[in-house]
């Protein structure tokens, strides 16, 4: 295509078909006095939602849930190749994982043709349906001789806090004497307090 116009730059990807091409270059010169949507129409991560499915079907996305969020739709279809590439690995299975928005390690295991996968949940919840989900794109995307172990773990964050409680009055009174402020000491002090006196009685004979 480009013997035809040298100016032209295709927004496929160099595995693009001669029909391809040629189609993209007639919606260029079509629509050369408006905005053209085609390269939008084959981005997963831009096209509009009803065209998400059909690109994943044109990549081939072998692992295809209806009920995957929007998000995850978009990213297993514009990682198809790369998962595709990578399926019956370590780290096909960690890509594919990914793609579903999980964190994951995957390991060889102790026995021959075994891994371990070790998911971790950040915001989504540790439910039945998630588990499912997990061991289905593991079982499609993992090499037929492989054993798998799945463990899930949900992360929670936590914090600790500390205080200082101080006892103080309002009226220090002494025996001939000049009042001393206490002083209070504690260790790694998260918080500084300042003693005050407001007024001061002093007591003779």
């Amino acid at each position: 295509m480009s013997e035809l116009n040298n100016d032209f730059v295709s927004a496929q990807p160099e595995s693009r078909t001669l029909i391809e091409e040629a189609l993209e270059y007639a919606w260029d010169q079509v629509l050369a006095q408006q905005t053209n949507p085609y390269p939008d129409l084959k981005n997963p991560e831009l096209t509009p939602d009803e065209f998400v499915v059909l690109l994943a079907a044109e990549r081939g996305v072998a692992d295809w849930q209806p009920g995957d969020s929007k998000s995850q739709q978009r990213k297993t279809t514009a990682n198809a190749f790369s998962i595709h590439s990578k399926a019956g690995t370590r780290y096909g299975l960690k890509g594919a994982l990914e793609a579903l928005g999980f964190t994951s390690s995957v390991v060889r295991g102790e026995q021959p043709y075994s891994i371990n996968i070790e998911g971790r949940l950040d915001e989504q919840p540790l439910t039945a349906e998630i588990s499912q989900r997990i061991n289905s794109r593991v079982t499609t995307y993992k090499s037929e001789r492989d054993s798998s172990t799945i463990t899930l773990s949900r992360l929670q964050s936590g914090k600790k806090y500390r205080g200082l409680l101080l006892q103080s009055s309002r009226i220090v009174r002494v025996i001939a004497a000049e009042p001393v402020p206490p002083l209070y000491v504690m260790d790694n002090t998260r918080s500084i307090a300042l003693y005050s006196v407001k007024s001061v009685r002093i007591k003779h004979g």
